[in-house]
């Protein structure tokens, strides 16, 4: 590893996301306008905050944005991506909401039926963790 490679991985942006799923429904949200990627859709996430771990950032971006309390299964895949506005080492974890029937999350976030889900929808560094979902739901049908 160069030097150039290093000083990119020490300034990688910390990525949290949880892939929230009940049955065949995973909860996406359309981000907003005036954001990077506006108009896509997202999975919940964000930044790790000091003193954090991967899963607690998962758990608490879930609520912040959803207002879902939700209970982390496990890590599904990590993604390193470049974007203009930096580089973000991003950690999918596999999620379920806390509550036993299906909770109605905050706007801008939905259901929508994991069959439906297109990587084209997403910023890039999300197609791999859709194509990993729509393999495990094929193989449950």
């Amino acid at each position: 590893m160069n030097d150039s490679q290093r000083a990119s991985e020490q300034n990688e942006q910390k990525v949290a996301v949880a892939v929230v799923h009940f049955g065949d429904l995973v909860l996406v949200g359309r981000r907003p306008p005036g954001r990077p990627w506006a108009g896509y859709l997202e999975f919940p996430g964000g930044r790790l905050q000091p003193g954090e771990s991967w899963q607690e950032a998962a758990q608490r971006e879930a609520l912040e944005e959803t207002g879902l309390s939700v209970t982390i299964e496990a890590h599904l895949l990590t993604v390193h991506a470049d974007y203009d506005y930096g580089r973000l080492e991003i950690r999918f974890f596999s999620a379920v909401p806390a509550a036993e029937s299906l909770p109605t999350p905050r706007a801008p976030f939905f259901w929508l039926d994991a069959a439906l889900l297109v990587p084209d929808d997403f910023p890039p560094a999300n197609a791999p963790v859709i194509s990993q979902l729509r393999q495990r739901l094929l193989s449950q049908r």
